[in-house]
């Protein structure tokens, strides 16, 4: 039985000369999700508090349970892998109550688990991809998104794609960072930055 329920989207954008491509994540991935995730230097990234490993069963637990109900994606860039993101529908309930009952609210989770491709704008791409996706595609209504005051590269990416600064939380000490980001994309809102 696979840990990872695979789907069949595939989506895709060029960034000058390369070739983005986000294609279902599946169990042949997971070497790559346990290196990722046993990597100090990206976790420090994509975790909130310090963790150094994620051992193989938190890994499939982690990406077992996600995508589920929810398509999770590797990333390529020019046929190599270089991370991983998810379109998740909005599992914190502190967060569903900021928005009208059945408004269909979902968050972007993304890693670069390659460090070699850090600082070279991908990330921005390929969560705009998927932006696109849940907008067009998915109907979705808002897509909320978080991040800590120390991630800058994730804030840049947020708001270059026009995601607006929705609430601002201090995180209890001691902590990686002092506040967590929200940040919050409405349809409506997508499709004014798009005309």
């Amino acid at each position: 039985m696979n840990i990872i329920k695979e789907h069949n989207i595939v989506l895709s954008a060029r960034h000058g000369q390369d070739c983005i491509v986000l294609k279902s994540l599946s169990d042949k991935h997971l070497p790559y999700l346990y290196k990722w995730n046993s990597d100090p230097e990206v976790l420090y990234w994509t975790e909130g508090e310090d963790i150094e490993a994620y051992p193989p069963e938190v890994v499939h637990q982690i990406y077992g349970s996600i995508s589920q109900n929810n398509p999770c994606f590797i990333v390529e860039v020019n046929g190599e892998i270089i991370g991983e993101c998810w379109l998740q529908k909005m599992n914190l309930p502190d967060v569903q109550a900021m928005y009208p009952p059945n408004t269909d609210v979902r968050r972007i989770d993304m890693c670069i688990g390659e460090k070699s491709f850090w600082g070279k704008g991908l990330g921005t791409v390929f969560v705009g991809i998927l932006v696109d996706y849940a907008f067009c595609t998915e109907q979705v209504d808002v897509l909320h998104c978080f991040c800590e005051d120390y991630n800058v590269r994730s804030s840049r990416v947020w708001k270059k794609l026009g995601f607006r600064l929705a609430l601002t939380e201090e995180l209890p000490q001691p902590n990686k960072g002092k506040l967590h980001y929200h940040w919050c994309l409405r349809r409506e809102e997508y499709l004014t930055l798009q005309k």
